[in-house]
């Protein structure tokens, strides 16, 4: 680490005294003057002031000479200790990417459960019921005006839960739904959804409300995987189609680096385990790749970097969305971009 002015990003599964004195120990002998190691120090303060052994599951980024502290509750991952000049939140985004929220609607024509599932568990959940009457047995007139009035009763239950389901799921940002229960009702509670909710819909599927809880969030969390690995087929036939045409997207990594710095790209493509090894003027605010020792403008010592990491940190400031793949980007060299414009 070349830069005084850097964040220490500790990612916390289970508190590990023993790992993170030995990361400790293996940066203090890489720092290069007092100053460095100074920062290093204090900061480490600010994350001592935050950490027990009781913690798990928490991401915190902590600069003292940026007056930078910050604390995340996390899904499990690896531990990790990462000295850098800005905060390392390539795991985070991973994170987003494999267990972005959805919303489930388990409805009957009486009665909905409206949830927010997160890395399989339930976030947050609404009941809501209605009394409705039941099917009428008499014939005749009396029966006709029974079962319009039972109708109209089933069509005002749906439209408030419709209601209520949309205000959750915006005040939560979800963007994708599964709507499940027995029988049709779960196709008329999709009909009152509004056009922009309908979007969302990634499947409709049969479940019971008898059936166990655990049951209908694994299937709902099926549903969702399936619909995220057809997305993702389709943005590799959109990355296909636009390189073939040359047309809005880019695979090299030189050009992927100087979209990014211009705030070209819609989607970001990343290689699972994908790294760079690259070089950062901070002065400049320049990235390059291999090594660098000083800036080739201003002559200012340049910083060890991943291009990667930083290429994923430009993506998520101006806003582009970020997917992570397996296998399928070895060919095009383990990351790619989808553009807004060129």
């Amino acid at each position: 680490m070349d830069n005084e002015d850097s964040f220490i990003s500790l990612y916390i599964n289970n508190f590990d005294e023993k790992f993170i004195e030995r990361r400790i120990n293996e940066c203090k002998n890489v720092l290069k003057n007092e100053k460095m190691h100074e920062n290093f120090e204090k900061s480490m303060e600010m994350i001592y002031e935050h950490i027990n052994k009781n913690i798990k599951h928490r991401a915190m980024f902590a600069s003292y000479k940026n007056n930078f502290f910050k604390e995340y509750e996390i899904l499990p991952s690896e531990n990790l200790l990462v000295v850098d000049s800005s905060p390392y939140i390539k795991p985070m985004v991973k994170m987003i990417d494999e267990y972005d929220n959805y919303g489930l609607v388990l409805v009957n024509s009486h009665k909905a459960k409206i949830y927010i599932v997160s890395a399989g568990k339930i976030e947050d959940e609404k009941d809501v019921s209605k009394t409705i009457m039941g099917k009428h047995k008499k014939g005749g007139w009396s029966q006709a005006r029974f079962q319009r009035i039972r109708k109209g009763a089933i069509n005002q239950f749906l439209k408030e839960t419709a209601e209520d389901a949309e205000k959750i799921f915006l005040k939560d940002k979800i963007n994708k739904i599964v709507i499940a229960g027995p029988g049709e009702a779960k196709t008329w509670f999709k009909e009152r959804l509004p056009k922009d909710m309908k979007s969302k819909i990634a499947d409709i599927i049969d479940e019971s409300f008898h059936e166990m809880e655990f049951e209908i969030i694994s299937d709902a969390g099926k549903a969702i995987k399936k619909d995220e690995e057809a997305e993702k087929e389709e943005i590799i036939d959109a990355l296909k189609r636009e390189l073939l045409k040359n047309g809005l997207a880019v695979n090299g990594i030189e050009e992927i680096v100087k979209a990014a710095e211009e705030e070209k790209i819609d989607i970001l493509l990343v290689g699972d385990g994908m790294k760079i090894a690259g070089w950062k003027c901070e002065k400049c605010n320049v990235i390059g790749i291999g090594i660098k020792k000083r800036c080739p403008y201003c002559g200012h010592e340049t910083t060890s970097v991943d291009v990667v990491e930083e290429v994923i940190e430009l993506a998520e400031r101006s806003n582009a969305r970020i997917e992570f793949f397996n296998g399928e980007l070895k060919k095009f060299g383990g990351i790619a971009a989808l553009l807004r414009y060129k």
